[in-house]
């Protein structure tokens, strides 16, 4: 039993002693990425799912847009077909992208009394807001501007 402890001793001392002796890598030793994902990766896993509906459900896998609901509403004794479409945000401007991802309603506008649909689509505000950070709207941004075509 002395015999094993004293193995035991002698070995947990020489490798603690390699431990102390091997220096630390010099930074030009070390290619580190800190981040875990890629900011492509990130992006993307925020533009499948932000925080709650993607934004792919709307705007499509490519950000190019697609109709979303067809429908009719009557005004004034007429019926008007209506077409609710995601705007293709793939060449979108980055000021008006970022502020559009995070505004909580339109801006006012003035819209001619036939434009029924449009009013309609417009004030209804259906664009979720995500209450993102810059980094997380630069990130999706980056995903979009990237996406193959």
């Amino acid at each position: 039993m002395r015999k094993l402890i004293f193995f035991l001793t002698i070995f947990f001392l020489i490798l603690n002693a390699e431990e102390q002796i091997t220096p630390a890598p010099t930074p030009e030793q070390l290619d580190i990425n800190n981040s875990f994902i890629t900011k492509y990766e990130y992006g993307k896993m925020l533009y499948n799912n932000p925080r709650g509906i993607g934004c792919n459900k709307c705007h499509g896998d490519d950000a190019r847009g697609k109709k979303i609901v067809e429908f009719k509403q009557e005004h004034d004794k007429k019926i008007y077909n209506c077409s609710l479409v995601a705007p293709d945000i793939k060449d979108i401007e980055y000021e008006i992208f970022s502020v559009k991802v995070n505004s909580k309603k339109n801006p006012n506008f003035k819209f001619d009394k036939e434009q029924v649909c449009d009013k309609l689509i417009y004030y209804a505000n259906v664009m979720p807001t995500y209450f993102l950070v810059e980094e997380e709207i630069e990130a999706i941004y980056y995903y979009i501007k990237n996406l193959k075509k």
